[in-house]
């Protein structure tokens, strides 16, 4: 920049500033001496520019106080104040110390330990001081007087347009016209008509503070004063489930005093209201210990603990960690890794009689321990188990009748039906943790006396479903829900004895009977639904038959067979084949029958009683049975002589229960100890793509040297084919 000339000249201050410094020193000597501070300083200088003063004003507005100005105590003080006339004798070492003046001498000090400390403390229901305010506003001048003219300049701006009413007209008896003329009476009903005359009510309502200043006057600020408040987490979170409760309550109407207006037109008063168990609970751990919510929070964080322990087993179940179907060492030896074992101090040496899963939860499953042998002598007892929580039940209900089965509600996930030793059938309700009933049967409308063995619902429609038992004394029994919390008990089937000759398995001759004028019905140990015919069910008996009956015939059934030697334990239908039934039973064996078929497809033959077999979801061919405390494990593609794998339990124990998780790879057993053993089925074969190829190409396999069935079978085939289309 060659055409400026930038010039820093040093020039006085003003006369009342040098004035007042030579208070302080007469010489100029003395005043270069003294001690100035910064901003003093920057004052001597000038930055002029082409004649143009560019000096920057001071930083420091004199309309506000500086901290010099404010702290008066030694402490704060930065300024050297002038030396006595005393100390003008000390040496020169000291003569560049600065020296403070204090007002207090700590020796003078003196601390009474007995004096109340509390005084002066501000409680909580006295008024708080005043909060100094975060910043200062510049004093307001008065206006001493306003400009004589003012000029304004008047534009015209963009057209808004806010509200609009256009006028309409139509044709009358169009349906246009119609919703005028409607909307035409309801206007004068309200202003003109008998509307007007309805109650109004004044509510205040609560805006937001809105503050205005105008160029006379300045709005107050709002006073402040210091307070505490403190709230943690569990502090919001009761408060958000407190204001959760407050419901609505709708009430009559009283808004309208003449009640001649369209029902549509009325409205209904609206009342919010507390639950009254949230507004009495207490605080002490002895009132809070009971409550449902302090137990839903238990249950969470035992949850949340035993996931600690049981992490990697966890995710074993639930398919996270799986085997590669490629691996180089992957082998078919069929293995059973076990994850975890319910079991509980209550449940000990008490057998478990039966188990359902819930339909909506899978990782929910109610247990009800009874007793195995006719001698036994044991309460009933309910457990409802998590998969998340291995370590205790989260719902327990104690009865004083021994539990024979269980059945969740499709319906309702929450109902679940249990039977008894005595005969007796309930709905509990397993939301609560006290025993909550939801319907009771009644002596005076069941006439069983005898072990309920079966339990199962079956819908009458989308909403509503009754209850089937199937009991000792071979009645099937259907039991109706009523408002008044009663089963109303309906006979639907009773088994009757079979005598003579029957298709199915080859019975030995009997000895001559006797003629005895008493007849006693076979025991309904187990009961299935058909897969595909809705009214059909088969129920197998002590007898060792299986009877085929209907909703359709009441006193007789359709059809039966001989399927065992001893008592039918279990039966159950193949996921991929709905016609495939598999059976075990008392005779040491497991046998695969076909609907149509009169002889037994094949049998598998086992070390005691089998009592439970189930079919495997996710592999066709894939059959596990409980015989005695050993587990096997079959796989009809392979061999059918002998188990591909066995796995024997220790101790005197009698495995009675067996179930596939959905997924097919989790295993539950239960057994007479009260116990429930869960396992990973590991190391078996890729599921094939067509699994009812498979099986069926198996199946034909093991008929082989029995070309009259495997020509049966191709004939029912055939016709089944025919008939579905």
């Amino acid at each position: 920049m060659e055409n400026e000339q930038v010039s820093i000249a040093a020039t006085e201050a003003s006369s009342n500033e040098s004035v007042s410094k030579t208070n302080i020193s007469d010489s100029a000597s003395k005043v270069s001496k003294a001690t100035y501070s910064f901003m003093e300083k920057r004052e001597k200088y000038r930055v002029i520019v082409d004649d143009i003063d560019y000096t920057p004003d001071n930083i420091v507005d004199s309309d506000y106080v500086t901290m010099e100005d404010t702290f008066s105590h030694a402490a704060f003080e930065t300024k050297v104040r002038p030396r006595s006339p005393t100390a003008k004798s000390k040496s020169t070492a000291d003569a560049g110390m600065k020296v403070y003046a204090t007002t207090i001498s700590l020796d003078d000090i003196h601390i009474d330990h007995t004096i109340n400390t509390e005084v002066g403390l501000v409680y909580d229901d006295v008024d708080l001081e005043i909060a100094p305010s975060a910043f200062y506003l510049p004093k307001s001048r008065p206006i001493m007087s306003y400009p004589p003219e003012i000029y304004v300049t008047l534009k015209e701006t963009e057209t808004h347009i806010l509200f609009e009413l256009p006028s309409f007209s139509y044709d009358k008896g169009s349906s246009e016209g119609n919703a005028v003329e409607e909307e035409n009476e309801l206007y004068q009903y309200m202003t003109v008509g008998k509307g007007k005359n309805r109650k109004m009510v004044n509510e205040e309502t609560q805006t937001a503070e809105l503050i205005t200043q105008t160029r006379h006057t300045l709005a107050t600020r709002p006073q402040k004063k210091n307070a505490i408040a403190f709230a943690s987490m569990w502090d919001m979170h009761d408060t958000y489930a407190r204001l959760a409760l407050i419901k609505p309550r709708e009430q009559i109407d009283e808004m309208v005093m003449y009640q001649s207006a369209a029902p549509t037109l009325l409205r209904k008063k609206k009342e919010k209201y507390y639950d009254p168990e949230l507004a009495n609970r207490g605080k002490s751990f002895d009132e809070i210990s009971s409550t449902p919510q302090f137990l839903d929070a238990v249950l969470l964080t035992e949850r949340v603990l035993a996931t600690l322990e049981y992490s990697s087993a966890q995710k074993t179940f639930r398919g996270l960690v799986k085997m590669n179907p490629l691996s180089l060492d992957l082998i078919y030896v069929y293995s059973m890794k076990p994850l975890w074992t319910f079991e509980y101090t209550d449940t000990l040496n008490r057998p478990i009689s039966s188990i359902s899963f819930n339909p909506k939860n899978n990782n929910i499953l109610a247990v009800g321990h009874g007793k195995f042998t006719y001698a036994e002598n044991h309460i009933g007892l309910v457990c409802v188990w998590c998969t998340k929580n291995p370590c205790k039940p989260e719902r327990s209900y104690t009865f004083q009748d021994p539990v024979t089965s269980l059945a969740f509600s499709d319906k309702n996930p929450n109902w679940l039906a249990c039977g008894f030793a005595n005969g007796d059938v309930l709905i509990l309700d397993v939301t609560s943790y006290a025993i909550k009933t939801i319907a009771t049967s009644k002596r005076d409308t069941n006439p069983c006396f005898e072990p309920i063995w079966t339990i199962n619902w079956r819908g009458i429609d989308k909403e509503n479903e009754y209850v089937i038992t199937t009991c000792q004394d071979g009645r099937i029994n259907k039991f109706i829900n009523t408002k008044t919390h009663d089963f109303i008990c309906t006979p639907l089937m009773r088994i009757s004895t079979v005598e003579g000759k029957m298709r199915g398995l080859e019975a030995p001759k009997q000895c001559v009977k006797e003629d005895v004028p008493i007849t006693r019905y076979p025991a309904a140990l187990c009961m299935k639904w058909h897969p595909r015919i809705d009214h059909i069910y088969l129920v197998g008996t002590d007898e060792g038959c299986i009877h085929k009956c209907s909703t359709h015939y009441l006193n007789q059934h359709m059809d039966v067979f001989r399927a065992h030697a001893g008592p039918v334990y279990n039966m159950q239908f193949s996921p991929f084949i709905d016609t495939l039934l598999v059976s075990c039973g008392a005779d040491n064996a497991i046998r695969l029958w076909i609907e149509g078929m009169d002889d037994v497809i094949l049998t598998l033959n086992c070390p005691s009683a089998v009592y439970d077999v189930a079919f495997c979801p996710v592999n066709s061919t894939i059959i596990i049975s409980a015989s005695g405390n050993v587990l096997s494990i079959w796989d009809l593609r392979r061999k059918t002589h002998m188990p591909c794998a066995e796995y024997t339990f220790s101790g005197n124990v009698v495995l009675t229960f067996i179930q596939f998780s959905p997924s097919g790879d989790n295993v539950f057993v239960g057994d007479t100890m009260g116990r429930i053993h869960t396992f990973h089925l590991e190391d078996t074969p890729i599921p094939p793509f067509y699994q009812r190829k498979l099986l069926d190409e198996t199946i034909k396999r093991a008929l082989c040297t029995r070309p009259q069935m495997l020509k049966q079978l191709e004939k029912l085939e055939k016709f089944r084919e025919k008939f579905s289309k």
